[in-house]
């Protein structure tokens, strides 16, 4: 075993999987199940979603929460209620959705812990700053060409016809 592995295996804490922020990937997914719902005409319920996410309806409506704010998405009480989208599902950018549920969050973080020993520690944290600023706007770049109508496209190119649309994703 290298001293290398010896490492990673010492220190879990610091390479943990489970941390992973997975709220913009939930809220794309729901925000691309209320659109597709919307062209099935099938409501979206915090329920319905919930379940499609295999989470709790309180985590749907935190995730939404900042999505309305956005106008992202838009919400209707009583027997026909549910969440819609805000505006046409072309208009809306994934870059949008991304910054909408991760305002203050940065692709990742740098330690601030490391001791000022030579010019790779004294300097890291500054460089590594620097390069995440770079990669998030490489990454709301990215983002920001593609829309939510461009986001069924794909994902109905990678199914290939094998769920039906209607059944997939409605109910």
């Amino acid at each position: 075993m290298s001293a290398l592995t010896v490492w990673f295996f010492q220190k879990p804490a610091l390479v943990c999987a489970s941390m992973m922020d997975t709220r913009f990937s939930s809220a794309l997914q729901i925000i691309i199940t209320v659109a597709v719902n919307e062209k099935n005409n099938t409501r979206s319920t915090s329920d319905a979603l919930a379940a499609k996410l295999d989470a709790k309806a309180s985590l749907v409506r935190k995730l939404v929460a900042p999505l309305m704010q956005k106008n992202i998405l838009v919400s209707s009480e009583g027997y026909q209620g549910g969440y819609r989208l805000g505006r046409p599902a072309n208009a809306i950018y994934l870059s949008e959705i991304y910054l909408a549920v991760t305002p203050d969050k940065k692709i990742w973080a740098t330690r601030d812990d490391i001791p000022a020993e030579c010019f790779i520690s004294s300097n890291i944290n500054e460089w590594s700053e620097k390069l995440g600023k770079e990669a998030e706007q490489a990454l709301l770049g990215l983002l920001g060409e593609k829309s939510v109508e461009d986001a069924i496209a794909e994902l109905a190119t990678i199914d290939g016809g094998k769920c039906p649309l209607g059944r997939t994703l409605a109910s």
